[in-house]
């Protein structure tokens, strides 16, 4: 098994552990951490996969739109 094939299917895993571990953990809601440790991993499978043939461009998109998703989804978990 090659590494990329290793590391997509440990996101894959760790995105499914932590949603269904986010709506599982609290009867009401989800666990805001779980939620944050699902944005991130859905952002590293989305950079590992598509990033390769990108442009500056569209990789100055994906790190401004990553930045402000994973700050307001701090915010949400910590701060809110």
């Amino acid at each position: 098994m090659k590494a990329s094939k290793f590391r997509m299917m440990y996101r894959i895993i760790l995105i499914m552990f932590a949603l269904v571990y986010g709506v599982a953990a609290y009867p009401d809601g989800w666990s805001r951490f779980a939620l944050l440790i699902a944005v991130i991993a859905i952002f590293m499978t989305i950079e590992d996969v598509l990033m390769k043939k990108a442009g500056k461009t569209q990789r100055i998109i994906f790190v401004i739109l990553f930045a402000l998703t994973f700050f307001m989804t701090f915010y949400f978990v910590f701060l809110a």
